[in-house]
């Protein structure tokens, strides 16, 4: 079964039947709901997974009773009992300990747990620095001073420099899209030369994770016009220029007319005319078909749900300014004139709805997500007992004798990094390091964790894998920063063990996942497979069930075909070549001598005429169409028969042969609807097997007490 479908239904059935394993409150006023296995299921925790069904909250004051919602109740009684024998008998069956499902509940695991693993104080702050940032979108423009992340002391400095001269240009009245063509021209390859633009360095609007952490903190600090110092990030240095920053967010739909034009001075006229149509009253999407972007003209203008950094700037800028229904004042760009409506923009959802899609995004993100790790990871080193031997001295020995005054010593550490830089060569910088297991002595013990210990070895490997090519830096630097990500990896990982401990709710979360894929293949191999495979079992119930379907019964029309008609499709592309009168005198003699599609297509070519014959202008298609499912044949046109309709230069000819009253479709014909009712029933006797096994017994004074 594909994987996103079992996603998809292993979670369903964790959602539904959530938590089913919690303790519960054992008391007179929580009496016993259902016993199933031997087991007794009391009222709170039942209604604790029931009332989510209907949409209320454990603990909601009761309404009124109907009709409705008893039969509600006790149709989640039934199914809550066969869901909890279904689990009593996977569990025995041993379907929680499959390697399957470790592997699959692994894969969860690790998705699930990647939120806990930074500093929950910074997350907090980061989040709510997110939520407040979504809230509005930013037009910035750049300058690029290029420096590489490892670049030595000389060479950052020389870059820093150089943004420092661009900025002070720049405050002195340059423009700085030339400013930024200029830089960009300076770093290309020698002989090459950017021609610059207009707008170079503009990088339109943009809002909370489109550009790199430290690009996005300046730019949301700066006002409109003004200037940053310069901004360091892993491409270089920026200096940065914010034109504009308006609330705005997420997709937003609008109708647009754009005039292509050279400049400013073309198509005027023809501008004025629309204007005076849109404010005379006439519908936008009227005139909007006058539109150059021919794709959307057709729609009315109409682009959908479209990403603001998506867009032209000039288009943000005014449909920023616009409440929904409204149109702007014409407006210029490099491509010529546009107006724009403002159909639709999207509000920012609440802050808790917004919340798991900033985790998710900060925790691919090194730079925002990466300080709180790093904090996550030291706070574990201290909370576990966690041991970095190269930070921690060595417990000396008193000195014996006549104490004498006091000797500042630098403290001996319990191990070093000694042997790594001895023994890497700088061919790791490069990526090209060939590890081998002989050239390290693995006596030095470097990190200690309460799981294992951690050696020389096992940072050697850990370079070994994550070394790529990179510029040539100080090769103790390099070594020590290489082992500072590995002691954060191993004090995450052991932390990452013990996430079940640390947090209940996590705890749980695993458990209704793992029950979740437990009852899914559990269910697969039991109904759903089985119903697919057993071919035998398949026929006799195919064989038994299909007597019993009836043509008058809503329910079964499913299973059989509406009216249908056998038909020859004569399509002719010119009426000049063969007249429509020919063609129905060919069509009725081909239905009366019940000629082939071959005969009617050789027939229509010959009564061709032959002054304008040509080739192609006639075709000829088989069609068996069902009533309520084709485009064909008209309501008075399901006779046998000759039927002609026009089209644009030419028409086409029907020749109904046969029509064929409703019937019952063949098993293969119906297969996925038979399929469907035979999985059901393998259930249906598989609930009153499990019932009978596992003694369930449902407490219905006990259910008809209940109120919700």
């Amino acid at each position: 079964m594909n994987r996103n479908v079992k996603t998809i239904l292993a979670t369903t059935l964790l959602a539904i039947f959530a938590g089913t394993t919690c303790s519960a409150q054992q008391s007179d006023n929580d009496p016993v709901v259902m016993q199933v296995a031997g087991k007794d299921i009391r009222q709170s925790e039942f209604m604790k997974e029931f009332l989510p069904t209907v949409g209320k909250k454990p603990g909601s004051a009761p309404t009124a009773c109907t009709y409705e919602k008893r039969k509600a109740l006790e149709d989640y009684v039934n199914l809550f009992a066969n869901f909890r024998a279904k689990v009593a008998d996977a569990q025995a069956a041993g379907y929680d300990t499959v390697l399957s499902l470790e592997r699959e509940l692994a894969r969860y695991r690790k998705e699930l747990a990647a939120p806990y693993l930074i500093d929950s104080a910074t997350l907090q702050n980061l989040l709510a620095e997110a939520y407040e940032r979504n809230k509005y979108v930013v037009h910035a423009a750049h300058i690029l001073v290029k420096c590489e992340p490892d670049a030595s002391a000389a060479d950052t400095l020389e870059a820093l420099k150089r943004a420092l001269q661009l900025r002070g240009r720049a405050l002195k009245g340059e423009d700085f899209n030339k400013l930024a063509a200029e830089e960009v021209n300076r770093g290309a390859k020698k002989g090459q030369r950017v021609q610059p633009r207009d707008d170079e360095g503009d990088l339109g609007y943009f809002t909370v994770f489109n550009m790199v952490y430290p690009f996005e903190n300046a730019a949301y600090t700066l006002k409109p016009g003004e200037l940053s110092m310069p901004v360091r990030t892993r491409f270089g240095y920026h200096i940065i220029k914010v034109y504009d920053k308006v609330p705005f967010y997420g997709r937003t739909t609008f109708a647009h007319i754009w005039l292509r034009a050279a400049d400013s001075s073309a198509r005027r006229p023809e501008l004025g005319t629309i204007m005076q149509q849109l404010d005379e009253g006439t519908p936008f999407a009227i005139v909007a078909r006058r539109s150059d972007e021919r794709t959307s003209a057709s729609n009315g203008g109409l682009v959908e749900h479209i990403e603001v950094n998506q867009m032209m700037p000039q288009y943000v800028y005014q449909l920023a300014r616009l409440k929904e229904g409204e149109y702007s004042r014409p407006f210029f760009t490099p491509f010529g004139w546009h107006i724009v409506q403002l159909v639709k923009r999207d509000t920012l959802p609440p802050y808790d709805f917004m919340t798991p899609y900033y985790k998710q995004r900060m925790t691919r993100d090194e730079q925002r997500g990466g300080a709180s790790r790093r904090k996550f990871a030291a706070d574990s080193r201290a909370q576990y007992g966690i041991v970095d031997r190269t930070v921690t001295p060595r417990e000396q020995a008193p000195k014996k004798g006549k104490a004498k005054k006091a000797k500042v010593e630098k403290p001996v550490m319990m191990a070093s990094l000694d042997q790594l830089i001895e023994k890497i060569p700088d061919s790791v910088m490069r990526g090209k390091w060939q590890y081998r297991e002989a050239d390290f002595e693995d006596t030095c013990v470097l990190v200690v964790t309460p799981a294992q210990s951690y050696g020389v070895k096992d940072v050697a490997r850990y370079i070994r894998k994550h070394q790529k090519s990179e510029k040539k830096m100080a090769k103790d630097y390099y070594i020590r920063e290489r082992y500072n990500a590995f002691l954060d990896s191993v004090s995450i990982v052991y932390a990452e063990s013990q996430l079940e401990n640390a947090h209940p709710e996590f705890a749980a979360l695993i458990d209704e996942y793992r029950r979740g894929l437990m009852i899914f293949n559990y269910c697969d191999d039991s109904i759903w497979s089985k119903a697919l495979h057993d071919t035998v079992g398949f026929v006799a119930f195919f064989e038994s069930e299909s007597p019993k379907k009836r043509l008058d019964n809503p329910d079964d029309s499913m299973f059989f075909w509406n009216t249908r008609a056998r038909l020859v499709e004569v399509n002719v592309a010119d009426s000049a070549c063969l007249a429509p009168q020919k063609a129905i005198k060919v069509a009725n003699k081909a239905l009366n001598k019940d000629f082939s599609s071959s005969q009617i297509l050789e027939r229509m070519q010959s009564a061709q005429s032959k002054k304008h014959a040509k080739e192609g202008q006639i075709s000829v298609e088989v069609h068996l169409v069902e009533a309520g499912h084709q485009t064909i044949l008209t309501d008075n046109q399901w006779s046998k028969g000759v039927y002609a309709t026009p089209s644009a230069k030419g028409y086409k000819v029907v020749i109904v042969q046969d029509v064929i009253e409703p019937t019952l479709k063949s098993r293969q014909e119906a297969r996925g609807y038979y399929l469907n009712e035979y999985q059901n029933d393998i259930e249906r006797r598989l609930n009153q097997r499990l019932r009978d096994k596992y003694n369930v017994k449902i407490n219905w004074d006990v259910v008809n007490e209940i109120t919700y």
